[in-house]
């Protein structure tokens, strides 16, 4: 049998909800009306945690925000009454709050801080596309460095933030004049300036102008009559002068940190985050015309009655006009509402789901089912199973107060050394010249020992020592980021190996602190804002990220609920981190030249980028060519291109060195039989000279001049004929070696 009966059982939950096989439970499960739909909201805003109303709102956000300010702590009842009386407030939390601030935002410098997960190795190139347009988007579009500086503020001050991430979808208004303009112009004043643009004529006067001197050299109108040149028939010209009115469709993300104090839930929430929460409120305070803007009905909210300042907005605000809401009129008067995100059984199913109830005046404005809570909820430093986490102010506070009252007891003390108190003898003294204190005056006295001198208490010394104690404390409370600038100094003539060493371990809880409030704010951001995109946006989103234009329509995408949150590190880790990249990149240099297989272009690129943004450079990619992108693919096909001219050009340079190389040697060749023939006819020579000269000697003896004539005649002959074969020998070598020898190889010497 399925049926099921009611149990009596008084553990069985109200709410219990069907299971399958079951029939329609009957009993207790009726549907609600909006009257108690009203009544609930407004029971669990005056019991929760937060808001106006809430007992704890004193403690939790006004005296952390009077500290914050300096107004905290106050002079006790008896000093109050002297005038004179040191007021100083020793500025611990605000200190301590700014300093840690300075040191923890750089770490979301970056414009990539989330990425979400990909569900197989296919899908990583679609995850990683989502992830840079919607880290643009929430930097870009809706100014995301303001909201996290804000959320973290919040946090370090008031122990919790929120921030409320949304869908805006609302009408703006606006009205545009136009005077004395023609039909063509009046019609394009007509057309909608921008999508999603209705436009309305309210006023609109029509009149003629009169006739106009002047030669109309395009219609040929007669100056005088204004008579058409085709008709004769006078013609005036219509003229109009309207107002109009643009009605536009805003749909974007709005991303907007609300304060603490305007945020209720129930009080049996254990987290910070806000997935799961039973009852979430945000009391908010708009105007009558930006409620009638989101399509409020105007006859319920001219009713809602006007807000007034509680002691939130005192603490917050540091002139009277910070916290004067008053409005000279009616359409931007200030009135509060509660935007409550219950999770009810509202249709009497049993279960209990998620609903949008908007109230003012105990009236409902609006009733609808809901998604998920549009408010993300975050902490600095988390107590287990609490809603409410840890704040600077809880650990500095008490500082602030002994710091306080030390400082002003050395003050005081200083003032009465430079001003001490003295005793006066009545009578015996003139007291207008006493209480006159002038540098030089003169007093009248009727008596040398008519004024005394006081015992005065001096300024002891350990109330010195007293502060740098507390300071000490303030930097192991806080994190030690208000102290650095002094422990760096007192560290420089430490080696860089211990400084850093120091710096670390000064930065570990603020560094623990940045995670926590990265996990629990930052990831509900981007989840909400991806669902958000995925589910609204009307277009492609396009954006140029990395000196790339990247683009994607959201309605495509897939659900994405894991996001990893990369937090940037301090200034000491990113100056680290440059450093050791720069190594790399050297590296990599290195080996390039070598010519290893472990260089990559790509991979070089990547440390290069990634140095210079640890830098603080946000756009590297204006100074340096991705190898992967069009421009370092043309870049490397151009280099490539030059490479091989270059690789010809030696080739043929090579092969010219070779030819001249093979001429120099020829050239050898026929130097070297020109010297061995020159040789040789210089040998001949010496042989012909010596029979002259044997020749020369016979002739001189008379006894054989008669017999030896004809020989000697005979023997010149043959010397001419020898002579003249050398000299056409000689020539030919010549001619010869000129014609195969190159430029730069000398020409064998002949005598």
């Amino acid at each position: 049998m399925n049926e099921m009966s009611v149990s009596s059982d008084p553990s069985r939950l109200p709410g219990q909800s069907q299971l399958p096989g079951q029939s329609q439970l009957p009993g207790p499960f009726k549907p609600m009306d909006e009257s108690a739909l009203v009544s609930y909201c407004m029971q669990e805003i005056a019991r929760g945690i937060g808001g106006s109303e809430a007992s704890d709102s004193t403690t939790d956000v006004a005296l952390p925000l009077d500290y914050y300010f300096g107004r905290r702590p106050g002079v006790s009842q008896a000093k109050s009454r002297d005038p004179k009386a040191s007021m100083f407030v020793s500025l611990d939390v605000m200190d301590t709050v700014e300093a840690t601030l300075a040191e923890v935002m750089p770490t979301f410098t970056t414009d990539e801080i989330a990425f979400y997960e990909a569900e197989d190795d296919r899908d990583e190139d679609q995850a990683l596309l989502e992830s840079n347009l919607v880290n643009y988007y929430f930097f870009h579009e809706c100014d995301g460095y303001t909201v996290l500086q804000s959320a973290l503020r919040d946090a370090l001050l008031t122990r919790n933030c929120a921030v409320k991430v949304s869908w805006d979808d609302r009408i703006e208004v606006s009205y545009d004049k136009y005077e004395n303009i023609d039909e063509l112009t009046y019609a394009q004043a007509l057309a909608p300036t921008s999508e999603n643009q209705t436009v309305e004529v309210v006023e609109e006067e029509k009149f003629s102008i009169d006739p106009v001197t002047g030669i109309d050299p395009v219609t040929g109108i007669d100056p005088v009559t204004r008579s058409s040149p085709v008709t004769g028939e006078e013609l005036q010209e219509v003229r109009y002068t309207v107002k109009i009115k643009r009605l536009t469709r805003v749909e974007k993300i709005q991303i907007s940190p609300i304060p603490p104090e305007q945020v209720v839930v129930s009080g049996n929430h254990t987290s910070p985050k806000f997935n799961d929460v039973r009852f979430i409120a945000h009391e908010k305070y708009e105007t009558q015309s930006s409620l009638i803007e989101q399509g409020f009905d105007p006859e319920i909210v001219k009713k809602l009655t006007d807000y007034n300042t509680d002691i939130e907005d005192l603490a917050r605000s540091r002139l009277p006009e910070e916290y004067d809401y008053y409005s000279a009129h009616e359409s931007t008067r200030q009135v509060r509402i509660y935007e409550a995100y219950p999770l009810i059984d509202f249709d009497g199913d049993g279960i209990a789901e998620r609903r949008k109830v908007v109230i003012g005046n105990n009236q409902i404005l609006s009733n609808e089912e809901w998604g998920e809570v549009p408010i993300i909820g975050g902490a600095v430093t988390i107590v287990a199973h609490k809603y409410k986490g840890v704040s600077l102010f809880d650990r500095i506070q008490g500082i602030q107060n002994a710091k306080t009252e030390v400082i002003r007891s050395i003050i005081d003390g200083t003032r009465l050394s430079s001003n001490p108190r003295i005793g006066v003898i009545e009578g015996q003294a003139n007291l207008d010249d006493i209480l006159t204190s002038r540098t030089g005056g003169v007093v009248r006295l009727s008596h040398p020992n008519a004024i005394i001198e006081l015992p005065k208490g001096e300024v002891p010394a350990s109330s010195y020592s007293f502060i740098d104690f507390m300071d000490r404390i303030r930097s192991e409370r806080g994190g030690g980021a208000v102290d650095t600038a002094n422990v760096a100094t007192k560290l420089q003539s430490d080696t860089a190996h211990a400084f850093e060493r120091t710096m670390s371990a000064m930065e570990l809880s603020n560094a623990l602190l940045t995670r926590t409030f990265a996990e629990t704010l930052i990831r509900g951001i981007f989840v909400q804002v991806h669902a958000l995109l995925r589910e609204h946006y009307p277009t492609t989103l396009t954006a140029r990220i990395g000196g790339k234009w990247l683009e994607a329509t959201p309605q495509d995408w897939k659900t994405r609920t894991q996001v990893t949150i990369q937090v940037g590190a301090s200034n000491a880790e990113r100056q680290r981190q440059s450093t050791t990249l720069q190594k790399i990149a050297e590296v990599q240099t290195q080996l390039a030249l070598a010519g290893s297989v472990l260089f990559d272009e790509a991979k070089q690129y990547k440390a290069i980028v990634r140095a210079v943004m640890l830098g603080g450079v946000r756009n590297p990619e204006d100074y340096f060519v991705d190898p992967g992108s069009d421009e370092g693919m043309q870049a490397k096909e151009d280099k490539s291109q030059a490479a091989q001219e270059q690789k010809q050009i030696e080739e043929a340079a090579q092969a010219k060195i070779i030819e001249a190389q093979t001429l120099l040697g020829q050239a050898e060749m026929i130097k070297s039989q020109a010297a061995l023939k020159s040789n040789e006819v210089k040998s001949e020579n010496e042989g012909l000279k010596n029979k002259i000269q044997e020749l020369k000697t016979l002739l001189d003896s008379k006894s054989k001049v008669d017999a030896l004539d004809f020989d000697y005649e005979k023997l010149r002959a043959d010397i001419q004929i020898k002579q003249s074969e050398l000299d056409i020998q000689r020539a030919e070598l010549a001619l010869k070696y000129d014609k195969q020898e190159p430029e730069n190889v000398d020409r064998p010497k002949t005598d």
